[in-house]
C-alpha cells in the first residue's frame, strides 16, 4: 500500500453493500459468485479490491477460495501500523535529505567564491559557522585569529573549544590577537588558558584592527561592512596575503596573554598602557564610543577612566585632558608603561 491518505470515509455505498454482505453471509467467495443486488461482478470485484486494501477484507484462513470480515477496529490498527511505518520511512528520508544537504553547501559555498574570484559574501549566519567550522576541520598547519572587543561571550567560547582543541590535538599552529581589555574578562581567561596548555599563543594589544580569521594562509574570514550579521569568504591570493601582512604587523607589537594569578591586570586596575591609549585618543579629540570600540571596553567602563584621569590633571574637558598629557610628555613614546595611576575597572 502506498496511499498514505486513505481513510474509512472513502467507502462507497456499494463498497460498504460488500462489506455487509460478507459480515451477513460469513465470507464472500473470490469467484464473486455471491454480490448484493444490483451491482456487476465488476464492481463486486472493484469493491472488494477497495475493502482488501483497507483490511477489512481478508482471505479466510480456514475457508480457501473465500473472503471474510474483519472488524473495523482490527483493521484500522493495521492500516495505523502501516502509516506509521511510512511516516517512520519518510523521516528517515527527510534526515538524509538534511544531512546530506549540510555536508554540501561549505563545499558549494568555497565553488561559489572560486567562481566569484575568491571573495564571497555569507548572509547567513549557520551557513558561516559551517563554513568555519568545515574548514576548521581540513585545516593542516596554521590558523592565524584577531578578536577585538573586551568581553567574550562564554556561549561562543564554549563552541569554540572543542573545535580549536582538535585542531591544536592534531598539530595545527594557532595564535590568537585579543585587545588588551580581555584581560579582565574571566571566560577568555579561562578559554586562554586551556587553548595554551595545547601549545597555542595568545598575545593582546591595545587596540586591535577588526575581526580575522585565516586558515592555512589560504582563506580568509572578515566581517561585512554593511552587515555586522554577515562575513566575507576571502580565497584571492593577493588580499589574503594583505590580511596576513596586518596580522603579522599586530602580533610583533602586542604581547602575551598572561593567565597567571600575578597578572596585574587580572585584578581591579588598569594598566599603564591601556590609560597611555585612552590619553593618545583623547587627544585626537575622538568621542567616547569611539575610544571604548577601539579598546574593547564597555562605554561605561571607558568614561570611567577618562573622567579619573580628567580629575588627576584637573582637565575640564576630555581634549584638555589628552592636551596636559602631552604637554607632560606623557604621549612621547608608544612603549612607555607608565601614566596616571588610580584608575579602577569595572566592566560593563
Amino acid at each position: 500500500m502506498n496511499k498514505i491518505d486513505i481513510g474509512f470515509d472513502d467507502l462507497e455505498p456499494q463498497d460498504l453493500a460488500v462489506y455487509d454482505l460478507a459480515i451477513r453471509k460469513g465470507g464472500l467467495p473470490t469467484t464473486h459468485d455471491l454480490s448484493p443486488d444490483g451491482m456487476t461482478p465488476q464492481e463486486v470485484e472493484r469493491s472488494v479490491a477497495k475493502l482488501l486494501e483497507m483490511r477489512l477484507l481478508r482471505a479466510s484462513a480456514t475457508e480457501p477460495g473465500t473472503f471474510v470480515s474483519v472488524a473495523p477496529q482490527t483493521a484500522a490498527a493495521e492500516l495505523t501500523s502501516v502509516l506509521v511505518g511510512e511516516v517512520s520511512l519518510r523521516q528517515q528520508a527527510i534526515a538524509r535529505i538534511a544531512e546530506g544537504k549540510e555536508a554540501l553547501v561549505a563545499r558549494y559555498t568555497e565553488g561559489m567564491a572560486a567562481a566569484a574570484g575568491g571573495v564571497h559574501r555569507l548572509k547567513d549566519l549557520h551557513k558561516i559557522r559551517l563554513l568555519l567550522e568545515e574548514t576548521a576541520e581540513r585545516c593542516r598547519f596554521e590558523v592565524l585569529t584577531a578578536q577585538p572587543g573586551g568581553a567574550r561571550s562564554p556561549e561562543i567560547l564554549a563552541e569554540a573549544l572543542p573545535r580549536d582543541r582538535r585542531m591544536l590535538e592534531r598539530g595545527v599552529a594557532m595564535r590568537t590577537l585579543y585587545q588588551r581589555t580581555t584581560r579582565y574578562n574571566q571566560p577568555a581567561r579561562a578559554y586562554v588558558e586551556e587553548v595554551t596548555r595545547l601549545g597555542a599563543e595568545v598575545r593582546t594589544s591595545n587596540e586591535l584592527f577588526n575581526r580575522l580569521i585565516i586558515f592555512d594562509r589560504e582563506t580568509a574570514f572578515i566581517p561585512d561592512h554593511a552587515d555586522p550579521l554577515a562575513a566575507v569568504v576571502v580565497r584571492e591570493p593577493s588580499i589574503v596575503a594583505f590580511l596576513l601582512e596586518v596580522f603579522e604587523r599586530s602580533w610583533q607589537a602586542a604581547e602575551d596573554f598572561d593567565t597567571g594569578s600575578n597578572d596585574r591586570d587580572s585584578g581591579r586596575g588598569i594598566s599603564g598602557d591601556v590609560k597611555l591609549s585612552i590619553l593618545k585618543l583623547l587627544a585626537e579629540g575622538l568621542k567616547d564610543e569611539v575610544i571604548a570600540r577601539r579598546l574593547g571596553m564597555s562605554v561605561r567602563t571607558c568614561r570611567k577612566h577618562i573622567a579619573a584621569i580628567m580629575l588627576q590633571f584637573g582637565a575640564t574637558s576630555r581634549f584638555q585632558g589628552g592636551y596636559i598629557a602631552h604637554r607632560l610628555h606623557l604621549l612621547d613614546s608608544s612603549d612607555q608603561e607608565g601614566g596616571p595611576s588610580g584608575v579602577e575597572t569595572e566592566d560593563g
